[in-house]
């Protein structure tokens, strides 16, 4: 806000505010910091509801807010997006004075980049929630826990016989590890 309040151009004698190019980056970016705001919000009082403010203690293995779980997936995508595309904004309202250090501009765009990339990635979960929605809650196995029927079958299809034959035994010998490798049941 300085810069663009207190910074003049010379030849126009406009100060970067007042440009409305730059008002126009100013406003969009602040609808949508308030939209995150809010969507954060109204999910953080969702969590609280089902725990009646945070007061009642869950059972072990309860999991009254897993079923806000994919909305809170949503919030992190959405503000790590809106982080990066404000900090974008703001570097071109500021120009070449945003890569001056005491403008700090480095570090906020260094930081929405990490919010992106951080686990799970905006890229995962688009993909976690796109698949939610389509094919159910249920269909998700975001702790790799089941294998890709789909995709095994279509790899087997490429082997001839003795390359099946190849693979069974390395399964055979593989389950006959494993099945050495537990404890024994009582």
């Amino acid at each position: 806000k300085r810069h663009t309040t207190r910074k003049r151009h010379v030849d126009v004698g406009l100060r970067v505010a007042d440009y409305p190019t730059i008002q126009d980056y100013v406003g969009e970016c602040l609808m949508d910091t308030n939209s995150c705001r809010m969507f954060t919000f109204s999910v953080a009082q969702a969590f609280d509801k089902v725990t009646d403010d945070n007061k009642r203690v869950l059972a072990l293995g309860e999991t009254a807010r897993t079923d806000f779980l994919h909305w809170a997936w949503q919030i992190k995508f959405e503000a790590a997006k809106n982080a990066a595309h404000v900090v974008d904004k703001m570097l071109h309202a500021c120009g070449g004075s945003a890569y001056k250090r005491d403008m700090e501009m480095e570090r906020y765009l260094r930081d929405a980049k990490a919010g992106w990339v951080m686990g799970p990635t905006n890229e995962v979960l688009r993909q976690f929630v796109g698949k939610a929605v389509l094919l159910g809650f249920e269909s998700l196995d975001y702790w790799n826990q089941s294998y890709n029927n789909r995709a095994v079958e279509n790899e087997i299809k490429k082997l001839d016989s003795d390359g099946k034959r190849e693979l069974a035994a390395q399964l055979l010998e593989q389950a006959d590890k494993d099945a050495a490798s537990e404890p024994a049941k009582a």
